[in-house]
């Protein structure tokens, strides 16, 4: 009795979690050619989104800016760029062999392929949209290297992972539990950027300097929260 209380209590979180609607031929189909097509265009990606996250470190290893660098979000999330065009890369790969490796894992880890593959899509469009329309300072880059760097962080990223979607056969799960993952990652690094100021004696983004902005700060973060949950919804009608 408890072994059969304890799958049904499994199946009824793995529902919850919607791991049940992933279509695991998704994570190495291909909506262009087949799945050789796919396997190369992933090894492109993965090699320039490597190069590029290696770059960047070098770059501020240079300049003396690389104790602060993993602070940003937006090399956070470029790093889950990585991680996912890698790990993408090796399911696609095996299934060209035969192998389907994908299928074999805990269904813990295809639901963090999944998770992983909603987060790196949705915060490159918000880490995109943030930059471009609040953050840039054209003044900020002057140099042809750094202008690179930043402009593969900051749109090559939507375009790298938009490409993906659009070639293969993954998509968002739309449902609410996937997108409170995403919320509370955001709110942790939220957290992070204040044990930073606390360690280091900088803001990371200004718009978190709750000292000269006050209570607005509060305003601010509810109003990116609420615009990354519209783009969760708004992101599976052309991701699918």
């Amino acid at each position: 009795m408890n072994e059969y209380n304890e799958k049904d209590e499994f199946n009824r979180w793995h529902r919850a979690l919607r791991l049940h609607r992933l279509d695991t031929r998704r994570v190495t189909a291909a909506r262009i050619a087949g799945p050789g097509f796919l396997a190369l265009l992933r090894l492109v990606l993965f090699a320039y989104t490597l190069t590029v996250w290696i770059s960047a470190i070098v770059y501020d290893a240079q300049h003396g800016a690389m104790s602060g660098h993993f602070a940003y979000f937006t090399y956070l999330c470029y790093t889950g760029l990585v991680a996912y065009f890698a790990s993408a890369l090796v399911h696609t790969a095996s299934a060209c062999r035969g192998r389907a490796t994908f299928t074999r894992m805990p269904r813990a880890l295809r639901l963090l392929h999944w998770l992983l593959f909603e987060s790196v899509l949705v915060y490159a469009v918000v880490v995109s949209v943030l930059f471009w329309a609040v953050l840039y300072d054209a003044q900020a880059y002057a140099g042809g290297r750094h202008r690179w760097l930043n402009a593969s962080v900051h749109a090559g990223n939507v375009a790298g992972i938009m490409v993906d979607a659009a070639a293969g056969g993954m998509a968002l799960s739309g449902h609410w539990s996937h997108m409170l993952a995403l919320e509370a990652v955001a709110l942790a690094y939220v957290a992070l950027a204040y044990v930073n100021r606390a360690a280091n004696g900088w803001f990371v983004y200004g718009f978190l300097d709750y000292e000269r902005l006050g209570w607005r700060v509060l305003g601010i973060i509810v109003g990116l929260l609420a615009a990354l949950a519209v783009i969760y919804y708004v992101l599976p009608t052309i991701s699918r």
